[in-house]
């Protein structure tokens, strides 16, 4: 579940739902609802969200948005993983500090909640041919290491 970053992410074994422009409060509004209607047997789930509110310029509201996620993450019984932004080409150094200070914060915040942190800062990392010519999607060709990157590590964590 996510932004437009994961409209072109695709997996055998998931569905992905999009919604592009999404917050992390817009996904707050959606996300228990959903993880409530899936069958018992899918006990997993990540959420990729962040990239909108960074171009919001409001890192302190991000990150209160981002605990109230986590609180809410607590409710249900699903291991709820938090996909990390992705780095942006060619958006200016303000939005990359602000993207970079917000996957730094992700991971020691995910950390303290005991929530699967995926990175995918660094994956990204000055890699042109990861990204559209617009610098922030993913190209083909990073949607498909954004899909791998996830896929690895949810594979590889610890079963609940």
């Amino acid at each position: 579940m996510g932004d437009s970053i994961t409209r072109n992410i695709c997996f055998f074994t998931a569905t992905t739902h999009c919604f592009p422009g999404a917050t992390v409060q817009h996904v707050l509004d959606k996300l228990l609802g959903l993880l409530r209607s899936l069958p018992s047997f899918i006990n997993r789930g990540v959420v990729h969200v962040g990239s909108n509110d960074t171009g919001c310029q409001h890192s302190e509201l991000t990150k209160k948005d981002f605990n109230d996620h986590f609180s809410l993450l607590k409710e249900c019984e699903k291991s709820v993983f938090i996909s990390g932004p992705l780095t942006t080409l060619s958006q200016g150094v303000g939005r990359f500090s602000r993207m970079l200070g917000l996957n730094t914060w992700l991971q020691s915040a995910c950390r303290a909640h005991n929530v699967g942190f995926i990175d995918n800062f660094s994956p990204f990392w000055n890699r042109s041919k990861l990204y559209w010519c617009d610098g922030l999607y993913p190209s083909r060709q990073g949607s498909h290491m954004l899909a791998a990157n996830v896929q690895h590590m949810v594979q590889c964590s610890p079963c609940d």
